[in-house]
Parts: structure tokens; C-alpha cells; sequence
């Protein structure tokens, strides 16, 4: 049975004891700030936007500025983009991984 997942499922792989606040740093990337930005011509976050299914003018809008159910589907598209670079090292890593 395929369908939507909450997102608590999909970012599950994240330990909060261990990890980064994901909510925290995925807002200074996205609002180009932090120690790892993303890059200022916006690639990411068209790239983010798109995989959630997103209007690509959202770009220029600041984090904290975004509905929330906009806020969810982009870190439910940065944990795809994450697995999806995973399984393409795997796959051009010839299964030996990246």
C-alpha cells in the first residue's frame, strides 16, 4: 500500500540526540545563512521545490515566511532527495557505495 507518510516516519532516520535540528538548519540553509547555505542562484531550492510538488516562485520567500504545510512538504522532499542520493551512490558506486 503506497500513499502519503507523516513525516515523522520519513525524517525518522534522523536521531534527535544526535542530529542537528533539522527544522533549524533547514531554515538558515534555506534563508542563505548558516554554515551551510544553500547556493544564492537558488538551485536548491528549485530543485527542493519541485520534488515537493511546490511553485518554483516560493524561492525568493524567506522560511519563516512559508505556510507550514509548504515548510513540511520541503523537508519531506530534502529527506527523499537524501535517500534518492544514497541509492544513486549505491548504483554508480557499483554497489560498493559513493
Amino acid at each position: 500500500m503506497s500513499g502519503p507518510r507523516p513525516i515523522e516516519a520519513l525524517l525518522r532516520g534522523w536521531d534527535p540526540r544526535r542530529a542537528v535540528d533539522v527544522v533549524a538548519r533547514m531554515a538558515e540553509a534555506w534563508n542563505l545563512e548558516g554554515r551551510h547555505p544553500f547556493a544564492a542562484g537558488g538551485r536548491e531550492h528549485r530543485a527542493l521545490l519541485a520534488l515537493a510538488g511546490l511553485d518554483l516562485r516560493l524561492a525568493a520567500i524567506p522560511w519563516q515566511s512559508l505556510e507550514e504545510y509548504q515548510r513540511k512538504a520541503l523537508l519531506v522532499a530534502a529527506r527523499q532527495a537524501i535517500d534518492l542520493g544514497r541509492a544513486c551512490a549505491w548504483v554508480f558506486g557499483e554497489g560498493e557505495g559513493a
